[in-house]
């Protein structure tokens, strides 16, 4: 099929017709209105998973909320004028923190999943064909309702790695959607040059590639300072401004990476993250080689974050750790990677880790099953199971809680249920038979609790659901959505042609 770009422009704005006339996210805006709570909620009588090392687990206990964090915890808390919310015989915990994902891609999951052998062209038909083919309009909803997704499946707080940066209007929309949709954490905005080609182009594979991991254009750097200033100003909001960095470990310069690293800096993003994927055979110099590059050109930092990072040495885990840098392993997404996940050996190492969902094109949304993945795939290895071996079911919940906050360095702020922090909680009801009731409530949780048991979830205060539903979000209504923006998308997709 032959599409000229004029027609592709044509059809896009056709579609963001579509797409603009009815958005099923009626809750967004009053969710994210605020991050404080206008009334007090007083939670009554659960039983607290804290992750606070301090306090434990605690039994029939009440918490306390107001102007968005945690105010008190105590047994039997009295105030005239709270919501009171009876949590007996239920489980509140931390809301969950997800340290790498990419928000964008929820509207197409199922199109490439890990089960399919599809999934092994993820970087050609994902990343180079379906990103171009979003209207502004596809995007906001898409990054809209994938924040909408994290709060429902108990993950409060992310880390967007948005690379589908292909203009301002999509960037804009994207950072717009996110915001709107009232989850915390960062969206980072991912430098990388723009693409040379579109619906109806015939290009290179190699040269796309090439194009999409060259050092990044002025207009990306001219675009994050419009981001920043426009939705991020707040260095303490809910949501902060981050750098997905290009991924540059073989393919520039040191050189070029540490003008890259001196201008996102320059940009004052509280976090810079980086996909470091090490590649092998080593490449020679002056070709950016990975971590100990990094570290001996002075790159690192305690704001560097890296995912994945499955090939990264001991003893680059020690310069990792003296530079206060943190990294997140996706462990459900690793599981088929021929180098096992990082986590263990990283926590081992005194590095601030966390784990997370990565392509939300394939993975699915229970975040319970991340949090489990992150103890089973320890196994993969004689030295990762000597680490589980020694875990208790607290240690995993780490990586998905207070260790995954501390790895975002937002460990002060969110991760446990302590007072003062933010009120980013879960209460998951526990009477649903399989929903073990003996144990610790770690053990209960790691191992038995799902995304069907989230009763209630707070975001900075705000009741985001209750009684298992988010008020104002038409999910029925965002499927219908999500099909006309797949249709629309995957069609166009099948009109770039890249050659071999």
């Amino acid at each position: 099929m032959e599409l000229t770009r004029k027609e592709f422009l044509k059809l896009s704005a056709a579609g963001a017709a579509v797409a603009a006339s009815g958005l099923p996210l009626q809750a967004a805006q009053s969710i994210a209105a605020s991050a404080k709570s206008a009334t007090p909620t007083l939670i009554k009588g659960a039983d607290i998973l804290t992750m606070d090392a301090k306090l434990g687990e605690l039994t029939a206990t009440d918490v306390l909320i107001a102007d968005g964090k945690i105010i008190a915890i105590d047994k039997d808390i009295k105030h005239d004028n709270a919501e009171v919310v009876d949590a007996s015989g239920m489980i509140l915990m931390p809301g969950m923190v997800d340290g790498h994902r990419h928000v964008w891609q929820t509207a197409e999951a199922g199109q490439i999943v890990k089960g399919s052998k599809l999934y092994r062209h993820y970087d050609r038909e994902n990343n180079l064909k379906y990103g171009l083919c979003f209207t502004p309009e596809d995007m906001y909803f898409s990054c809209h309702i994938g924040g909408l997704v994290c709060l429902d499946s108990g993950v409060t707080t992310v880390l967007d790695h948005m690379h589908a940066t292909n203009g301002n209007e999509i960037e804009d929309a994207a950072a717009r959607g996110l915001k709107d949709s009232g989850v915390g954490g960062y969206f980072c905005y991912q430098m990388r040059q723009s693409p040379h080609y579109g619906p109806g182009d015939t290009y290179p594979l190699a040269q796309a590639r090439a194009d999409r991991d060259g050092p990044p254009d002025e207009r990306h750097y001219q675009q994050a300072e419009l981001l920043r200033d426009r939705y991020f100003s707040d260095p303490d909001g809910v949501l902060r401004f981050g750098i997905g960095l290009t991924g540059s470990v073989g393919t520039q310069s040191v050189a070029q990476t540490a003008e890259e690293f001196k201008r996102c800096r320059e940009l004052q993003a509280a976090i810079l993250t980086q996909h470091m994927n090490q590649t092998f055979p080593e490449p020679k110099p002056p070709v950016l080689r990975g971590i100990r590059d990094l570290h001996e050109a002075g790159l690192l930092g305690p704001d560097y974050h890296i995912s994945h990072g499955n090939d990264v040495t001991d003893e680059e885990l020690l310069m990792i750790k003296a530079a206060g840098s943190k990294l997140c392993s996706t462990t459900l997404g690793e599981f088929t990677y021929d180098t096992p996940s990082l986590h263990g050996r990283a926590r081992a190492h005194g590095v601030d880790t966390g784990i997370g969902l990565d392509a939300a094109i394939a993975m699915l949304q229970d975040y319970f099953e991340h949090a489990r993945s992150a103890f089973w795939i320890l196994y993969k290895t004689e030295d990762g199971a000597a680490i589980a071996n020694n875990y208790t079911s607290t240690d995993v919940l780490e990586f998905a809680t207070i260790g995954g906050a501390r790895s975002l360095g937002l460990g002060d702020v969110t991760g446990s249920v302590t007072v003062g922090k933010r009120a980013d909680l879960v209460l998951l009801r526990t009477d649903r038979m399989g929903f073990a009731n003996l144990g610790t409530l770690a053990d209960r949780v790691l191992n038995f609790a799902a995304m069907q048991d989230i009763d209630s979830v707070w975001a900075a205060g705000r009741a985001v659901k209750r009684n298992g539903i988010m008020p104002g979000v038409d999910w029925a209504a965002a499927q219908r959505q999500t099909a006309e923006v797949q249709q629309r998308v995957f069609s166009l997709a099948q009109t770039i042609n890249l050659t071999e």
